[in-house]
């Protein structure tokens, strides 16, 4: 009995113990967040004050709430709508992103959009049947308008990534008049394509170095394509053979952390809209819209959009094995774009932009806004 009472109480000093300290962790974070969000804050009256402009805004977009962020040194300089990746992750050009790239709002007013099912905009009220990429592309056109009408924009330019590259490449391609020009990071051309390459690398990379585990899941895999639960499978491979993010003895790896951590500091973002961000919106997007993500697997621009009637930049990285770096290269040889195209590579990333190849980003950003 003795002992039985010595093991309760050493439990209890334990777990009182143990929250003293999980207490004053999240004290110290909450406070950093605080004192961020602060910053945050004088930053954009900073930026307001000197004539510029850093809003956030609720926009009603075809039944539903979605929400921008408005941001720009100079209220004078061209628009630029961000198209983030995912579906499902505002990051990380989602809302949160208020004073975080000042290098991007030096040059233009900078549109971050949490898309449908995304941060801000997610709500649990959301039909899975509104998942689909003709919704996606309708609620930027709406975005698109509602940012020409109210900030008196005849055109404006789009940057898309991963994800926001189909939504970027169907909008440019249905309404060109609407925009001055395309930019395309880690451009989706045909994404079932792009499986059967990455199948042939993951395979030959694993027999290079004996791996027979590998070698199984393939053989198990199968050559495709990969829809749910494979493709779930397969990204895991691609991501672990360094396709997704690439680092070698002179690259490091790309901190994803980074990418995220304006969400925990945004002023813009309540705990709720934090989980939302990174729970909910997932899990909604990726995982209960099935058909969504089959749709996103099907894609295949060499087939459906051929030519692009404004000017069209894309930027891949060279590791890029989960938007494919060939046939990246392959769909712009292909593209007919009368007003010109550019394709810039970034030598030292896969399918997350490095931090060396940031500047190259952010100077062909500048160039494009400066030529159109």
């Amino acid at each position: 009995m003795m002992k039985n009472r010595k093991w309760f109480s050493h439990m209890i000093k334990i777990c009182l113990f143990a929250f003293i300290i999980l207490l004053l962790f999240a004290l110290i974070l909450f406070g950093y967040r605080f004192i961020a969000q602060q910053r945050i804050h004088q930053k954009s009256a900073e930026i307001i004050e000197n004539g510029g402009i850093s809003e956030l805004k609720e926009i009603a977009v075809n039944g539903d709430k979605q929400f921008i962020l408005v941001e720009g040194k100079d209220k004078e300089k061209p628009f630029c709508l961000f198209l983030h990746g995912g579906p499902g992750s505002p990051f990380p050009y989602g809302v949160s992103a208020r004073t975080l790239y000042p290098e991007i709002t030096e040059n233009c007013v900078a549109v971050y959009y949490d898309q449908r099912g995304s941060g801000k905009s997610y709500n649990k009220e959301l039909s899975v049947t509104t998942m689909n990429l003709s919704q996606f592309t309708e609620d930027a056109n709406h975005i698109v308008d509602y940012v020409r009408e109210h900030y008196q924009q005849e055109k404006i330019f789009i940057i898309g990534q991963s994800f926001g590259t189909i939504i970027g490449t169907q909008l440019v391609a249905k309404y060109p008049e609407k925009f001055h020009a395309y930019l395309g990071i880690a451009q989706i051309t045909d994404i079932i394509k792009g499986q059967e390459l990455g199948y042939s690398w993951l395979k030959n990379e694993a027999q290079a170095n004996d791996d027979e585990k590998t070698l199984r899941i393939l053989e198990d895999l199968g050559k495709g394509p990969y829809l749910a639960e494979d493709e779930d499978r397969f990204s895991d491979l691609i991501n672990r053979f360094k396709g997704m993010n690439y680092f070698d003895e002179t690259i490091e790896k790309v901190n994803l952390f980074d990418l995220i951590k304006g969400a925990f500091t945004s002023p813009d973002y309540s705990l709720r809209d934090l989980y939302k961000a990174f729970i909910s919106g997932p899990q909604f997007s990726l995982v209960k819209s099935k058909s969504l993500k089959e749709e996103i697997i099907h894609t295949n621009f060499f087939d459906t959009i051929k030519r692009i009637d404004v000017p069209v930049y894309i930027i891949h990285g060279k590791y890029d094995k989960q938007a494919n770096y060939e046939l990246a290269k392959q769909y712009y040889e292909l593209l007919d774009v009368p007003s010109g195209k550019e394709f810039i590579t970034l030598e030292h990333s896969a399918h997350y932009p490095n931090q060396l190849d940031s500047p190259i980003i952010n100077d062909t950003i500048k160039k494009m806004l400066e030529k159109h």
